[in-house]
């Protein structure tokens, strides 16, 4: 398998290779099968976000299913291919193995979208093997960081342990249950992408911004891989391992341009326009026009306009992912949302919504604010975040009484369900409000999260257009913004 010339030590290149070897001879190899054979995919959705789910290839297949009142869903498929598939429900992913046909059956509760999610029917072996294994991922990636610290030789053979283990694993389990050969190219992906996203986040996280560039003293081997293997595949998109990688070595390799460019990794800042312009670089020669190149630099793009407060800049972003994009409808949703967040931009004045109190009396927005104000929006479709994000109020509440402090509901204001959610929560009445109108006022205010807060002056000036309420400096700036 392509990822061996990464390993440092000829034992493991020898043992691993043997082992993947041998888990994939137990089987045929990686095929694909054109049957047309009927799959059938059905679940359940536990305390739904939204009414529907989707399931995606990246390769023709987008489908939106919709739940039923009690969260279930069910559909039916005619020649799909064997391979991952994107399954998700707005705000979490994940990828789900299919065969032709497949019945797969599937459960989870959005509380704990990873560590809930279970399959039976069809395949169910390998996707929940599938499941626990990047469960135990992001374990492991929390209890990893302490090998940062290592000399890079001492480094690769810790993951060369943990490769092993996971291969050893993945044989025991193959050779137990029967699982589907070409399943098992799947997981090899994900064995060599978790690798790699460690392998180039070593030199910022081993010898950090001061040092940075001390990281020359690598090995060339120690990138080996990089000319092995070729990534501008959008079926990859469907592996969950895929992403986090592809965003390293992104970062990496941005970084390591940026910083030899100025001299030093200490005059890199990661925020800059200057930055995001290197990181859209490296995107535009890794991969080909496409859905690939698209979804990277866009979710780049993206993060830049919403956390950036200088139009300029944000224009000079936006015409470089135009220029690298010919998806049209792509380029009017990230000029709309560029649009959208500068007109937000603080000094400007915000839109004068319409809202309803507890008692359902409706007004505008100004009639409300007569003070330095934090408007914190929330919607109980995201219950973890209303809950935490009053928690967090309540507290600054007492600690700045200049400041009004008022929640924003979003949720459908013909519907009980933000009613009934202030008073389950008891929320302080006195304090909450909904959006009437609530689709175009969410365009109007780029709401494309729930977690969204603002601060605005009493005459409406935008102050800070999406502050962060959990950053550990919050009420160092909440000081500033009092002492204006």
């Amino acid at each position: 398998m392509i990822f061996y010339s990464l390993l440092s030590r000829k034992r493991n290149y020898l043992l691993i290779s043997s082992l993947i070897t041998g888990v994939l001879l137990l089987f045929t190899s990686c095929k694909e099968d054109n049957s047309n054979a009927v799959t059938h995919i059905s679940g359940k959705i536990i305390n739904a976000h939204k009414e529907f789910v989707t399931l995606r290839d990246f390769n023709g297949l987008t489908d939106t299913i919709p739940l039923a009142a009690d969260g279930s869903f069910s559909k039916s498929y005619n020649s799909l291919k064997p391979g991952l598939y994107t399954f998700a429900h707005p705000g979490e992913y994940q990828s789900v193995y299919l065969s032709p046909g497949d019945s797969t059956v599937l459960r989870l509760n959005t509380k704990a979208f990873d560590e809930t999610l279970a399959f039976s029917g069809t395949h169910s072996k390998e996707n929940n093997y599938l499941i626990n294994l990047f469960v135990q991922i992001e374990k492991d990636d929390r209890e990893f960081l302490n090998n940062y610290k290592l000399s890079h030789t001492e480094f690769k053979k810790v993951l060369d342990s943990i490769t092993e283990a996971r291969i050893l694993n993945l044989e025991s389990i193959a050779e137990e249950h029967s699982l589907d050969p070409d399943f098992l190219c799947h997981a090899d992906k994900v064995f060599k992408f978790s690798m790699w996203s460690k392998i180039e986040r070593f030199p910022f996280v081993h010898y950090g911004k001061n040092d940075f560039l001390e990281s020359k003293e690598l090995p060339p081997s120690f990138y080996s891989y990089r000319k092995d293997f070729d990534i501008d595949d959008k079926s990859l998109l469907n592996n969950i391992a895929f992403r986090p990688y592809v965003n390293s070595l992104i970062s990496n390799l941005a970084f390591t341009s940026l910083a030899k460019e100025l001299g030093s990794g200490v005059l890199v800042d990661r925020s800059s326009l200057k930055y995001q312009k290197k990181r859209l670089a490296v995107i535009d020669s890794l991969f080909s026009r496409g859905i690939v190149k698209d979804i990277f630099a866009s979710n780049i793009t993206q993060h830049f306009i919403m956390n950036r407060k200088n139009a300029n800049e944000i224009n000079e972003l936006v015409d470089l992912f135009t220029s690298m994009t010919d998806d049209a409808e792509l380029k009017n949703r990230i000029t709309t949302t560029a649009s959208t967040y500068i007109k937000l931009d603080p000094g400007n004045e915000m839109p004068n919504i319409k809202i309803q109190n507890t008692n359902m009396d409706k007004m505008e927005l100004s009639e409300r604010v007569k003070k330095l104000t934090v408007l914190f929006f929330w919607s109980d479709d995201e219950r973890e975040y209303a809950i935490r994000v009053h928690d967090k109020i309540k507290d600054l509440r007492l600690k700045y009484p200049e400041i009004d402090f008022i929640g924003i509901n979003l949720d459908d204001s013909e519907g009980n369900q933000w009613e009934e959610a202030y008073e389950r929560y008891s929320f302080n009445s006195n304090m909450e409000y909904q959006i009437l109108n609530t689709s175009p006022v969410t365009a109007q205010l780029a709401l494309r999260n729930d977690n969204r807060s603002m601060v605005i002056d009493k005459n409406l000036t935008i102050i800070d257009p999406s502050i962060n309420l959990f950053h550990y400096q919050i009420e160092t700036t909440l000081l500033g913004y009092i002492n204006r």
